[in-house]
């Protein structure tokens, strides 16, 4: 009895820590892309004339909840250590929050404009953001998978 006591204590907290990382992941997701895109944020996008600036962003954000999600699958397989995980996790997140940014980059500005390299210029306009979200979501992560162990 006391097992299945310990198994479901154990579950609400896998379950609680899931649900904070998924909060911020969108939340750390729509306020890098603020940041990053505001003085773009009142153009118009090149490919849906209607759609607002927040529409673009929240959507997007499914793109890093994918990418992490499979990730944690391969984790649930391998079991790779805590600070690999976290490295692993913070890293595919400012890789997705780059191409998040560049995507919408081009799509409000760079459409409508002569850029050589959008790529190199998505870097230059969000570097900062994803930098300091990815450290800020790296501590989040780490002391959550602490606290699990």
């Amino acid at each position: 009895m006391a097992t299945i006591i310990r198994m479901q204590s154990q579950l609400r907290k896998k379950l609680f820590s899931a649900g904070i990382l998924t909060a911020c992941i969108i939340c750390f997701t729509l306020l890098q892309g603020y940041w990053a895109l505001w003085p773009y944020s009142d153009g118009i996008s090149s490919s849906c004339m209607e759609c607002s600036f927040f529409g673009d962003l929240f959507s997007a954000s499914a793109l890093p909840l994918v990418a992490t999600g499979l990730l944690h699958l391969i984790y649930w397989r391998l079991k790779p250590r805590l600070i690999l995980k976290t490295i692993f996790c913070v890293v595919t997140l400012m890789l997705c929050w780059y191409a998040i940014d560049t995507t919408i980059f081009d799509e409000r500005e760079a459409s409508w404009s002569t850029y050589d390299s959008i790529w190199y210029v998505g870097i230059l306009v969000c570097i900062l953001q994803t930098s300091i979200f990815g450290l800020l979501f790296g501590v989040v992560y780490y002391f959550l998978g602490r606290r699990l162990n």
